[in-house]
């Protein structure tokens, strides 16, 4: 069975296919720390957890390519992904000693200084990766003075990539004054006073920052955005849609259920790509690829963290979740079904989520 076929063997389920709600967890969440794994692995064979999660995002584009090519795909991190890294070029050194037979730190050192070989540079552009990326999501590049590199806009530019920006900010007047700054550098921003990050404000800004009249067709046309994945403040599916309706934002990235476990219909999501005032607009769903959900239909009631094995470590930014070996061939149908469907329902796009969730791998074996 090919790559393509592990995410889409069953392509055919729809959202509303996860089963009538969400299932209590039932495991004991462990203050846990990934180092503390670091015990019981066999380093024999150190997987490349950057490429494995590159991977993931390049056979969903792929697949999006041959169905709907113009479906968008936004990566909401994964920055580290776009260039070959420092870890990657340790990783390969510890192989070819190990290949070589050396397992000792001084063996391994000194077969990489008498028997040298030219590794990738640390920074070469990732190019199958980066093309398979409409959009970068930037956090608090302006309130949070976390700006991207220079040397990572350029890339992102040369390669056409554009940037997305989502503002947490103090005061309104932060807020205000993000806003004004990014859409000076042309890049379209929600912004909020939020610092818990929950996209889940009530509707109240009206007009948005730079309305738009006209059709937004593309990323390119987009002036503004707003994100409410957490639709918790609305009684009722119909209620959280007809606010989002009433706005005039360009873009909208929404969970596609309704708390969590009450998926849109195709019809709602036609109805979201319109805007107040008539004109078209898009309309993108978030898809979390290394963690999975307690609070999600796919959730079975006899999962808990480490049963099935692949649900690896508890997520301590998000007490519901547990980051999964995301290359395991049950959690990639999981993810391969929901992009499947996200697209079946007429969303514009996709944000991929937990892309740099390869970290906590990373940091169960320290190879530099």
């Amino acid at each position: 069975m090919n790559k393509r076929m592990l995410f889409f063997a069953l392509g055919g389920l729809s959202l509303a296919c996860f089963a009538a709600g969400a299932q209590e967890f039932q495991g004991v969440r462990a203050n846990q720390d990934p180092l503390e794994e670091r015990i019981y692995l066999n380093p024999s064979y150190i997987p490349n957890y950057r490429e494995l999660m590159r991977g993931i995002v390049e056979t969903l584009k792929d697949y999006a390519e041959e169905v709907r090519p113009d479906f968008a795909i936004v990566a909401d991190g994964g920055v580290k992904l776009l260039t070959r890294g420092e870890w990657e070029n340790d990783l390969d050194e510890l192989h070819r000693a190990e290949a070589a037979g050396a397992k000792t730190e001084d063996e391994r050192y000194l077969l990489k200084l008498f028997s040298p070989v030219e590794l990738i540079p640390e920074g070469t552009p990732d190019r199958r990766f980066i093309q398979s990326l409409n959009a970068v999501l930037a956090t608090n590049a302006v309130c949070g003075r976390n700006a991207l590199p220079a040397k990572t806009k350029k890339l992102l530019d040369e390669f056409g990539v554009s940037v997305l920006g989502t503002e947490h900010c103090k005061t309104e007047k932060e807020k205000a004054a993000a806003l004004k700054t990014l859409a000076k550098q042309g890049i379209p921003a929600h912004a909020d006073t939020d610092a818990a990050a929950r996209y889940d404000a009530p509707l109240s800004e009206n007009p948005p920052f730079g309305e738009n009249v006209s059709n937004v067709l593309s990323l390119q046309d987009v002036k503004n955005m707003l994100i409410m994945t957490n639709s918790r403040h609305y009684a009722s599916k119909g209620e959280w849609i007809d606010a989002l309706a009433d706005t005039n934002y360009d873009l909208l990235i929404i969970d596609p259920f309704f708390k969590f476990s009450q998926p849109l219909s195709a019809e709602d999501v036609a109805r979201l790509k319109q805007k107040k005032i008539g004109a078209r607009r898009l309309v993108y769903a978030v898809l979390n690829v290394s963690v999975a959900e307690d609070t999600r239909p796919y959730w079975e009631s006899s999962w808990k963290l480490k049963d099935p094995a692949w649900l690896r470590f508890p997520d301590k930014t998000n007490p519901a979740g547990i980051i999964a070996d995301y290359w395991n061939s049950e959690w990639k149908r999981i993810v391969g079904v929901y992009f499947k469907s996200i697209m079946d329902l007429g969303f514009d796009g996709v944000v991929l989520q937990g892309l740099d969730n390869h970290e906590s791998f990373e940091r169960i074996i320290p190879i530099n």
